[in-house]
């Protein structure tokens, strides 16, 4: 049986593969994935957390609540049924 925390931790492996996923690229699903690395050379953190809100927006129970760059990092609060965790990609 998988617990929580393993859920969540799915879960939220889902988010970062919708973050890094180029929108309109994923064939089964078309409005899968976001505009992150697309944009990547001109994106600021608003607008990689639009990006990744828009990337998690079929998903229930998920939202992303802050997004900030360290280095050549984002990293994305997400709250998975009202449990907050961090997670981060590479730009």
């Amino acid at each position: 049986m998988i617990n929580s925390e393993e859920l969540i931790g799915e879960i939220l492996s889902g988010c970062v593969s919708a973050f890094l996923c180029p929108r309109g690229e994923f064939y089964p699903n078309k409005n899968y994935g976001s505009q992150i690395m697309k944009n990547k050379a001109s994106a600021d953190s608003e607008k990689l957390l639009a990006y990744a809100r828009q990337a998690v927006s079929d998903m229930d129970g998920i939202f992303v609540k802050s997004a900030y760059l360290d280095n050549s990092n984002v990293v994305f609060t997400v709250a998975v049924n009202d449990e907050e965790r961090q997670v981060s990609i590479k730009l």
